[in-house]
């Protein structure tokens, strides 16, 4: 106790704390600083610790097994409609007039064949006559008008494809010519007209300086009803083989390579792969897949090596 005196009023009288009382007190108020340091640390830790921890939570994935497939590789061309070989026919003798027209555009025609009657201008004793085919074939242009008069210098009246033989030429750049070659089977496509099969005829040497394409003939197989001129488009097959197909959407493109992500039991695993040919939404897998393996359908982030997963063959 410590007492103060002021003059003669009564003296006033402090209470002083026990020994080791004071220290008490501070270790107390120490410890519940301590304590509460102690439990917003464990908080701001709780969230990285889940995050490190990830926890085994089984989610649903769709998957398709690996199958057998057949791929095709096939090369995109554009061009037109044309003759491999036109023959011009007209009169070889002056002094005639068309009286009748046999025959119209996309005729086919035999050697022979009279394709138009001709008599003399001036009537009198000159025998008529007619204008013949000169070879099997069909016919791509007339030019003959009944009552005008023919001459050999007014150039042919009918113009005919030799042996009905219609060609698709169409230029290919050359970035993607190198895998055609003679003899590959072709579909053909001609503006307005039904769907017809040909074959490479000839690659032609050279290349346009001005687009760096080539020239490349296809011989169709199937006669066109679509006129000569007509544009068409060609798809030359060049390769087809049969291997393991699954989703193209499957395959994920990483700096590690090309990978895909399969189920094994109820776990994601990850398997490098090479990839070949494409068709429609199916890619080739070269290497890296059986077909025991399950591939999940859609590939992505979501899920990383070791998840555990519930699979659902899609169909």
């Amino acid at each position: 106790m410590i007492t103060v005196r002021h003059g003669r009023a009564a003296p006033i009288r402090w209470p002083v704390p026990a020994a080791g009382s004071a220290s008490r007190q501070v270790r107390h108020g120490g410890r519940r600083r301590i304590s509460t340091v102690s439990a917003v640390c464990a908080l701001l830790a709780a969230p990285a610790a889940a995050q490190t921890a990830r926890p085994d939570i089984t989610s649903s994935v769709s998957v398709r097994p690996a199958q057998t497939r057949c791929f095709t590789e096939t090369v995109e061309m554009a061009g037109h409609l044309t003759p491999r070989e036109i023959v011009d026919v007209g009169p070889d003798r002056e002094g005639f007039k068309v009286a009748q027209v046999l025959v119209e555009p996309l005729d086919a025609v035999s050697a022979g064949q009279p394709l138009a009657n001709l008599v003399p201008v001036g009537g009198g004793n000159t025998p008529a006559t007619s204008v013949t085919a000169p070879v099997s074939g069909t016919v791509l242009r007339s030019q003959g008008v009944v009552g005008q008069p023919v001459s050999p210098r007014q150039g042919p009246m009918f113009q005919i494809a030799a042996q009905g033989e219609i060609e698709l030429v169409a230029q290919v750049p050359l970035a993607v010519l190198s895998p055609v070659k003679a003899g590959q089977p072709t579909i053909v496509r001609p503006l307005g007209g039904g769907e017809l099969t040909g074959r490479v005829r000839l690659i032609e040497p050279g290349a346009d300086p001005a687009d760096q394409a080539a020239r490349v003939r296809i011989a169709l197989t199937t006669r066109p009803n679509s006129r000569v001129g007509t544009f068409a488009r060609g798809t030359v097959t060049v390769e087809r083989r049969c291997g393991l197909g699954i989703p193209y959407s499957a395959i994920q493109y990483s700096a590690d390579g090309t990978v895909v992500q399969v189920v094994d039991g109820e776990r994601i695993e990850t398997r490098q792969v090479a990839v070949g040919l494409l068709n429609g939404g199916d890619a080739e897998i070269r290497s890296g897949l059986t077909e025991a393996d399950l591939v999940v359908v859609r590939a992505g982030a979501f899920l990383r090596e070791g998840d555990r997963v519930k699979p659902i063959v899609a169909r």
